[in-house]
C-alpha cells in the first residue's frame, strides 16, 4: 500500500513541476535555461517511478523467473 501511495505522491509532483514548466515557456523562450531542464528531468523521472509504483505495487520487486534459453549454463 505504501508503494502505491508513494506512487501517487511522485505523480502529484510531477504535476506539480510540469505545470511550473509550463508557466515558464509560455511567459518567454526558454533557451538552456537551468532550471528549465531541472523541471523537465523532475518531471521524468517522477512520472516514470511513480506510474512504476502505483500500477505494479508490491509486485515491483517479485522475483521474474527466467527461461532456460537465457539462463547461464551452470544453473
Amino acid at each position: 500500500m505504501s508503494l502505491r501511495l508513494g506512487g501517487l505522491a511522485l505523480l502529484v509532483l510531477a504535476s506539480l513541476a510540469a505545470r511550473m514548466l509550463r508557466t515558464r515557456a509560455t511567459a518567454g523562450a526558454i533557451d538552456y535555461d537551468a532550471t528549465a531542464w531541472l523541471l523537465a528531468a523532475i518531471t521524468f523521472l517522477c512520472s516514470s517511478t511513480g506510474a512504476a509504483f502505483l500500477f505494479t505495487g508490491p509486485h515491483l520487486f517479485a522475483p521474474v523467473r527466467i527461461a532456460k534459453r537465457w539462463r547461464r549454463r551452470g544453473d
